[in-house]
């Protein structure tokens, strides 16, 4: 294999099944999913059935259950239709069976909703913990002698997406401090500055929570808060209760305890027992299933806590937390950094002191997560299946330190404000612990439901796979049968606020299924072949703080780089061989230190192994590094260990800022695998991915204009390069390129949004199921050669080349320069065509989900948008379009020479086929390409007949929803609860085939 002329050296080979034999249709567990939601158990299980076929019909891969049971009131009778019900329990059988049957793959839910929470008798083990605390403003110098008050929930109405915590419940007294108020700020969230803290835990009997306490005398002005912290459960539910309930199962489900295996296996054994509680649905699951899944958590309390926490932490950091609660109360410590618990903050005048503190808490709390993980982790083990979870995110943790604890991570398009570099958070540990499948829940936007076309999830799709996104499950498909009080076009989510609802009740669904294809090949070249990522950035954070390297200096250069926490650092392939980190893995030629200075022991000693073995390390900015946590002896052990790197000059380099870091490298003739020359005028993406026959490089253009950009791939000279098509899953010779040293250059044209795979196939690999290449190739062409395609004939392969009016020349690869004059036929516009417009709306009866269709016909009419077309019908119509038109072909101009064509469509928005005289055409590429060109010429009829061009665009439902959104209702909320502004703010989209349309004529020669 060819990384590079030092990796070469250093890569062992790897043995997987081949590439090119599975790349046109891919198994199933390659295909992107659905995240399916189930509104609730009173859903007719016909349709769910019919769901999962629909799913499986347009070639997904399965689809990630969900049971909803959406935040607000109960729209149904859920003591009967709850989570865990006898309705609830037949509606997974019948979906395990659907599965079967359409041979696709079951992602479940463990817990109701989003997999946080099951049915329980309220304050059980293994149900939320929280660490609440109430206080009593003192004077100095007075004495407190009484009853020390229980605490109260906190409120955070902000919270609007979660359940409140309920106020019931025992209470253990835990805690007891007098704490020293120094300074309070102004403001409804409250900063108070603090002074002395005393623990008075043991002056208290906690049964009678009395205490007798006299406050030290203070500076003028300072008071004192006597604060007593309370054991209690949150009480948070994450599926309400039904009606009158019976039995725990009808109250609804409690939030789990996250910090413990009780928690898990409070989960684990409610969905054991009570929705899959036969043996024969136990073994259904196990053969249909790919993950049990939990969605990132989304839950609440005063201060994160479990069982015997106060021990754990005792055990692991050698000290007391109880001097430290006051400072943990601080925003970063709760759900999305979003809320303090009781609109109040504490810090101190000893910074170091407080984040110690800080550190030590997020550490242990960590350990009880991956308590709670590897449980899970082993109960779908047991049952022969696999473990999927969005880990960490949201809470004060490491997520780069809990990636490797599942089977598959996931992550989220919403949730990592679609930013490559947050990708690259999750791809990098999975890279180092050789975790093939990284998952995004993706698509997901608040803009307003029906409203995302393949084009717009594709842009989504495009930059996770850029940057490490193996695995996409698609956000969402929503039940499509009748449901309370819910209209055409049927249940939708989240008050219509987020995109998006897929299945047959979009018109773009007819064509679908070609983008899941395209997704699908991406895929798997993704998961079967070896990440290589030239650069690693080391980042210490809890909570996953989005920091990103906060520079395109990289990008723009081409290398490619991932980020990594202290635990990637002792995976067992976290070795250095030959300069490079990791050579059977990601085989990084180096790790950056970007104003990063908290490292553990561990991580540090590793860094100094990896030195001291030749790994380059790159230090921008601080060298002041030390160990999170208050330990003193570890903060030593780290600066020493640190001190000794920074003084191995052969491999560190230290610099002051991230604008030097490029000729850092340069200096070190560290180069990217794949390098981006000229002038930088839009950002492209690489990824480069290896297997035993071939090196791949996956392109990305995520610019706003169509460019060319000559490539420079290393180490690939002795090679013989490919396109893999994603779109048609067909592989060809690649034919314009050339080579300097041992790398190769291609000069690689994208539109906007486009993506390309190249394959740099090995010498010996004459078995393989791809054309062989021609004897020659091209290495530079003039402007009037449009195109260069290749022709199979027995075992050898030709150039054509296609050419436009005038002169023009090619230049091949043993130094002939081949020069041509074509004179094609001019252009050739079709303005004028057949429209149909399939205008989709509801039945009269609004509360069936059937789609009543209204035909507008257009005869010999010029190209416009749908409500240009006829303003007062179709202004607000959604659905789908055919337009036609009939057209001749005309001579070569040149009677030696076979006719090529070319047909241009103009911008296009809306999802569309295209067939050329009964014949459909491959899938089409639709980006933001102001033209989105074709190549027809294996279609077109002999000169002098005629063509049939038909041409078929399929729209959203925004505009039909916008217009009728107070008639549109889910559960009987309306769509302009949530969208009436988005609705003011966006008008209706110009769906349609605006043009100008016209065929290109070129004329074609064999080059060789």
């Amino acid at each position: 294999m060819l990384l590079s002329s030092l990796a070469v050296l250093c890569a062992s080979r790897i043995v997987q099944a081949s590439f090119f034999d599975n790349f046109v249709s891919p198994d199933v567990e390659y295909r992107p999913k659905f995240r399916y939601w189930l509104p609730d158990a009173s859903a007719e299980i016909d349709a769910v059935v019919r769901d999962v076929a629909d799913i499986a019909a347009v070639g997904a891969g399965g689809l990630e259950f969900i049971p909803y049971y959406q935040l607000g009131p109960q729209p149904t009778n859920w003591s009967e239709y709850g989570f865990g019900s006898e309705s609830h329990r037949k509606i997974f059988r019948a979906v395990m069976e659907a599965a079967a049957e359409h041979e696709v793959l079951l992602d479940f839910s463990v817990g109701g909703n989003q997999g946080q929470g099951v049915p329980s008798e309220p304050e059980e083990v293994g149900l939320a913990l929280e660490l609440a605390y109430v206080n009593i403003s003192i004077p100095a110098g007075h004495l407190f002698n009484g009853t020390l008050p229980l605490s109260t929930q906190p409120s955070n109405p902000e919270l609007y997406n979660m359940h409140a915590l309920e106020e019931f419940g025992q209470q253990n007294l835990s805690v007891i401090l007098g704490m020293e108020v120094l300074a309070l700020s102004d403001g409804s969230s409250g900063t108070v500055t603090i002074g002395r803290v005393i623990d008075l835990s043991d002056k208290v009997d906690p049964n009678a929570r009395s205490i007798s306490w006299f406050t030290p005398p203070a500076d003028e002005g300072s008071t004192w808060r006597l604060v007593a912290w309370y054991e209690r459960y949150t009480n948070q539910r994450s599926i309400l209760g039904g009606p009158d309930p019976l039995n725990f199962v009808q109250n609804g489900s409690w939030i789990v305890d996250h910090f413990s295996a009780a928690g898990a296996r409070k989960m684990t054994s409610f969905f054991d027992d009570y929705v899959v509680p036969d043996d024969a649905d136990k073994e259904l699951l196990s053969r249909v299933s790919k993950y049990a899944w939990e969605d990132s958590m989304e839950m609440n309390a005063a201060l994160w806590w479990t069982t015997g926490f106060a021990e754990l932490f005792r055990s692991s950091r050698g000290y007391e937390i109880n001097t430290c609660l006051p400072f943990l109360i601080k925003k970063d410590t709760y759900w999305a950094a979003q809320t303090l618990p009781y609109r109040e903050t504490f810090v101190s005048p000893n910074q170091t002191l407080a984040e110690g503190c800080n550190d030590d808490y997020r550490i242990v709390l960590l350990e009880a997560y991956h308590n709670y993980l590897e449980a899970s982790v082993e109960w779908a083990h047991d049952k022969g299946i696999e473990y999927s979870t969005e880990p960490a995110y949201n809470l004060p943790l490491n997520l780069l330190d809990s990636i490797s604890l599942s089977d598959a991570p996931e992550g989220e398009s919403l949730g990592f404000n679609d930013n490559p570099d947050l990708y690259r958070h999750l791809a990098g540990s999975a890279h180092m612990a050789g975790i093939p499948v990284v998952s995004s829940e993706c698509g997901a936007q608040r803009t307003t439901a029906y409203s995302q076309s393949p084009r717009d999830f594709l842009w989504h799709i495009r930059r996770g796979l850029a940057t490490g996104i193996t695995m996409n499950v698609l956000h969402g498909f929503g039940y499509s049968g009748p449901y309370v009080n819910t209209t055409w076009p049927g249940f939708t989510t989240f008050s219509y606020v987020f995109t998006d609802m897929w299945g047959p009740r979009m018109p773009a669904w007819k064509h679908i299924n070609e983008s899941i294809a395209y997704i699908t090949r991406n895929q798997y070249l993704a998961q079967i072949s070896k990440p290589r990522v030239d650069l690693a950035f080391y980042q210490y954070a809890a909570p996953f703080a989005k920091v990103v390297y906060d520079n395109d200096n990289l990008e723009d250069i081409g290398f490619t780089y991932d980020y990594i926490g202290p635990s990637s650092l002792s995976e067992k392939i976290a070795m250095v061989k030959c300069g490079i980190l990791a050579p059977d893995g990601p085989a990084y030629k180096g790790i950056i230190f970007d104003n990063q200075t908290k490292i553990t022991v561990a991580a540090a000693q590793q860094v100094k192994s990896f030195a001291e073995a030749g790994l380059p390390i790159f230090i921008i900015g601080g060298t002041n590094f030390s160990s999170p946590g208050s330990s003193s002896e570890n903060a030593s052990i780290v600066q020493q260990t640190m001190a000794e790197v920074l003084a191995l000059n052969s491999s560190v380099t230290v610099v002051s800022s991230a604008s030097d870091l490029p000729a850092s490298l340069a200096a070190l003739e560290i180069l990217p695998r794949v390098s981006f020359r000229g002038a930088d005028t839009g950002k492209w993406y690489s990824f480069w991915r290896s297997t035993d026959e071939a090196e791949f490089a996956f392109l990305y253009n995520d610019g706003n204009q169509t460019e060319t950009k000559e490539i420079e791939f290393q180490g690939v000279v002795n090679t013989i390069p490919y396109i893999a098509d994603a779109w048609t899953g067909l592989t060809r010779p690649l034919l314009l390129y050339w080579s300097e040293d041992t790398n190769m250059i291609v000069p690689v044209t994208l539109a906007p949004d486009q993506t390309l795979i190249l394959a740099f196939v090995q010498h010996d690999m004459d078995n393989l199921p791809i054309a062989a290449p021609p004897s020659l190739v091209a290495t530079t062409v003039s402007s009037g050669v449009k195109s260069l395609t290749s022709a199979q004939e027995e075992s050898s392969s030709y150039i054509l080349a296609y050419l436009s009016q005038g002169d023009s020349s090619i230049r091949l690869s043993n130094g002939t320069t081949l020069d041509y004059t074509a004179n094609p036929p001019s252009p050739l516009q079709l303005p004028t065509w057949n429209i149909t417009i399939q205008e989709w709306r509801s039945t009269d009866d609004k509360f069936s989900m059937e789609t009543a269709i209204t035909i507008h016909n257009f005869p010999n009419s010029t190209l416009a948008s749908w409500g240009s077309l006829h303003p007062e019908a179709l202004k607000d119509a959604s659905g789908i379009a055919e337009y036609v038109v009939e057209f001749t072909t005309p001579a070569s101009g040149t009677a030696s020479r076979q006719l090529g064509a070319r047909l241009h469509l103009g911008t296009i928005t809306d999802s569309v086929r295209v067939w050329m005289n009964g014949n459909q055409l491959p899938p089409i590429d639709v980006t933001s390409a102001s033209d989105v060109a074709l190549d027809i010429t294996r279609f077109i009829t002999a000169a002098g007949e005629t063509n049939h061009l038909h041409v078929e665009l399929a729209s959203t439902l925004y505009n039909h929803v916008r217009a009728n959104a107070d008639e549109i209702w889910t559960f009987g909320v309306a769509a302009t609860l949530g969208n009436a502004a988005y609705y003011e703010a966006n008008p209706p989209l110009d769906y349609g085939l605006v043009g100008p349309v016209w065929v290109e004529w070129l004329e074609i020669v064999e080059v060789i």
